[in-house]
C-alpha cells in the first residue's frame, strides 16, 4: 500500500448524511420531472404556478397519488443504488483522492445538474425570462368593458352556458378536424357542424386556441367571462389569497346583472377550488349551486356522499334541469352556467352511465360525456323557453393528460389542439366567409352578441366579437406571440385588473 493510500481521510457521519440527502433530493427532482413529462407534458409553468398558489379545496387527490408513490419508492431506491456504488468504488480504487475525501461534492453536483436539466426541459428558464420583460398589450388592445355602452335587445334572451371539462376538438376523427381514429364525440360533432356555430367555414370543427392564463378551468372561465387571462405572479397577490379576486375586471355577469338577469352557476365539486367562490361573489351576484349546497340540502344519496371531485355529472344535469325550470318561471331573464367534471384528468371518472366500448378508460368517459350532453340538449330543445334561449357549449381547455393525447393522436405533435366550442340558437348569424382563430378571451363579447346585445366597437377586454370582422389577438399576433405577451410583466394588469385601481 502506498503512502498516499494510507493518508486518505475517511469521511465522517455528517458527510455521509449530506451525501445521501443531496443524492435523494436530486433523484426526487428527476422523478418529479419524469412524472410531469409523462402526465402533464406541455402544461405551462404559469399554469403550475397558479395551481400551487390557489386553494385546492375539493380536488380529487388521486391525480397526485402516482407522484407521491414515485417519490416515496423510486427516489430512495435510486439513492440506495448510488450510495452502494459509491461504497464499492471506494473499496475497489484509491484513485482520485480528492473525491475520496470530499464525498458530498458528487451528490451536490448531481442535485444541481438534475435541477437545471429538469427546469430546462419543463420550461422554467423561458418562463422566468418572459415574466421580467415588460408588455404593453393592455395599453394597446384592452377595452375596459365598464366604459362600453352595451345595448340590450328589446326582448332579452336567456343564456345557458355549459363548460365541458377538458373537452377538445381532438377527440373527433380526422375527417372533421380531430386527431383520433374514431369519433369519441359524435353528437358534439354533429351539433357544431350542422346545428350550431363554431365560426368555421371549412367543414371542420373549430374551437378555442389554448392561451396562457386560460389552460386551467378557473383561468378559462375567468377569460371567457372577463376578456382577460388569469395570470398569477410568483409574488403574493389578491388572486386566490384574499377576499378580492380581479377587482378591476368587469365581467359578463356584471353586465347582465345590470340588465336585470338572475345569474346561476352550477358544478358538482366545491366552488372554493382555485378561488372561484371569491370571483363569483364580486362579479355578478351569482347564486352558487355546488357540491356543498346539494349536500347540505340533502339531495345526494347520503350525507357527505363523495366520488371523484364531488358528485357525478349525470346528477349535475338533473339538478340543472330543476334549477333552470325554476329560473324560467321568474319574471326576469336568467343565466345558467354549468361546469362538468367527470372528464377531468387523469383518465376521467367512470359513472354508471359509461359504457366499455373502448379499451382506454378516458375514451369511454368522453363518449359518455357526449351522450349526456345529447340527452340534456334534447331536453332543453323540448322546453317552451328554448326558443328565446341561447346555448353555448365550450370545453374549458384541452385535457392536461399528455399521455392520453399522445396515444389518441399517435404522437402527432404538429396538430393544433383546440377546446370544443359551439353556439346554439344565436340571435345573430355568422356571415363572414372565413374560419376564425380565437381564444377564450373572445367568448365574452361573442356571447353578448349571440344574445342580441349590441357592442360598440365589437371589443370587450382583450376579446373580439367573432360575428364581426374585427381581428382577434390570435389572428393579429399569432398564438405563440400572444402567449408570450400575456406572460410578460404588465403594470396595467397588476394595477388595474388585479388591484382594481
Amino acid at each position: 500500500m502506498s503512502e498516499n493510500e494510507k493518508t486518505i481521510t475517511k469521511p465522517g457521519w455528517k458527510a455521509m448524511v449530506f451525501r445521501i440527502l443531496f443524492f435523494l433530493l436530486g433523484n426526487m427532482v428527476i422523478v418529479a420531472g419524469l412524472w410531469q413529462q409523462e402526465h402533464f407534458k406541455g402544461i405551462s409553468i404559469a399554469a403550475m404556478v397558479f395551481q400551487i398558489q390557489v386553494p385546492m379545496v375539493g380536488a380529487d387527490q388521486g391525480i397526485f397519488t402516482t407522484l407521491f408513490v414515485d417519490l416515496a419508492v423510486k427516489a430512495p431506491f435510486f439513492t440506495a443504488i448510488q450510495i452502494l456504488l459509491g461504497i464499492l468504488w471506494r473499496r475497489l480504487t484509491t484513485k482520485c483522492r480528492f473525491l475520496h475525501e470530499h464525498i458530498v461534492l458528487p451528490a451536490v453536483i448531481w442535485f444541481a445538474g438534475a435541477t437545471i436539466a429538469v427546469c430546462a426541459i419543463i420550461g422554467v428558464f423561458g418562463y422566468l425570462r418572459l415574466i421580467i420583460r415588460p408588455s404593453h398589450i393592455y395599453e394597446d388592445y384592452y377595452v375596459d368593458p365598464a366604459t362600453v355602452s352595451v345595448k340590450a335587445p328589446e326582448k332579452p334572451r336567456n343564456l345557458i352556458y355549459i363548460y365541458l371539462e377538458s373537452m377538445e376538438v381532438t377527440f373527433a376523427d380526422e375527417s372533421v378536424g380531430g386527431a383520433a381514429d374514431g369519433n369519441r364525440i359524435p353528437f358534439l360533432t354533429k351539433l357544431a357542424l350542422t346545428e350550431g356555430e363554431s365560426f368555421s367555414t371549412d367543414g371542420k370543427l373549430n374551437g378555442l386556441y389554448p392561451m396562457e392564463g386560460a389552460v386551467m378551468t378557473s383561468g378559462s372561465i375567468v377569460a371567457q367571462m372577463t376578456g382577460v387571462p388569469l395570470i398569477v405572479s410568483v409574488k403574493p397577490n389578491a388572486m386566490g389569497r384574499y377576499t378580492s379576486f380581479l377587482d378591476g375586471a368587469y365581467s359578463i355577469g356584471q353586465v347582465l346583472e345590470k340588465f336585470g338577469y338572475q345569474n346561476l352557476f352550477m358544478q358538482g365539486s366545491q366552488i372554493q377550488f382555485a378561488g372561484k367562490d371569491r370571483f363569483f361573489a364580486s362579479h355578478g351576484d351569482y347564486q352558487i349551486r355546488d357540491y356543498t349546497y346539494y349536500n347540505e340540502h340533502q339531495r345526494l344519496p347520503y350525507f357527505w356522499y363523495n366520488v371523484w371531485w364531488g358528485f357525478e355529472d349525470f346528477r349535475l344535469y338533473e339538478f340543472a334541469k330543476e334549477e333552470i325550470l325554476t329560473a324560467a318561471t321568474a319574471d326576469k331573464p336568467f343565466v345558467a352556467s354549468i361546469l362538468t367534471v367527470d372528464t377531468h384528468c387523469m383518465d376521467g371518472y367512470i359513472c354508471p352511465l359509461c359504457g366499455d366500448e373502448y379499451e382506454e378508460q378516458y375514451d369511454n368517459v368522453f363518449r359518455c360525456a357526449d351522450r349526456q350532453v345529447e340527452e340534456f340538449i334534447t331536453w332543453l330543445q323540448a322546453q317552451d323557453f328554448y326558443e328565446n334561449t341561447t346555448v353555448i357549449i365550450v370545453g374549458d381547455h384541452p385535457t392536461m393528460d399528455s399521455r392520453y393525447y399522445s396515444v389518441l393522436s399517435h404522437g402527432n405533435e404538429s396538430y393544433q389542439r383546440k377546446a370544443y366550442t359551439v353556439i346554439l340558437n344565436s340571435a345573430v348569424e355568422y356571415k363572414l366567409n372565413k374560419t376564425r382563430k380565437y381564444s377564450a378571451l373572445d367568448m365574452y363579447p361573442t356571447t353578448l352578441a349571440a344574445m342580441g346585445f349590441e357592442i360598440p366597437g365589437n371589443r370587450l377586454g382583450l376579446g373580439v366579437n367573432l360575428y364581426s370582422d374585427e381581428e382577434t389577438l390570435v389572428e393579429k399576433m399569432g398564438l405563440e406571440k400572444l402567449n408570450k405577451e400575456l406572460l410578460k410583466h404588465s403594470k396595467y394588469y397588476n394595477k388595474h385588473i388585479i388591484e382594481g385601481k
